[in-house]
């Protein structure tokens, strides 16, 4: 049982704090990004899953 608990202390070392979790959603605010993506990017960074891709941009038809 001593191996699994320590598994769950480096687990543990490595989770942001909400002092930076505060910090990061108060510069991804400055950056620009909308409430909605913040949410998208703490929702990745968490569980790893749902990294959004960038779609190329529309031209416009002369």
């Amino acid at each position: 049982m001593g191996q699994g608990s320590n598994i769950i202390e480096k687990e543990a070392l490595e989770m942001m704090n909400v002092v930076e979790v505060a910090r990061m959603t108060e510069c991804l605010k400055a950056l620009g990004l909308s409430d909605a993506e913040i949410i998208i990017v703490q929702n990745y960074i968490a569980t790893g899953v749902g990294l959004p891709t960038k779609e190329p941009a529309e031209k416009e038809s002369d």
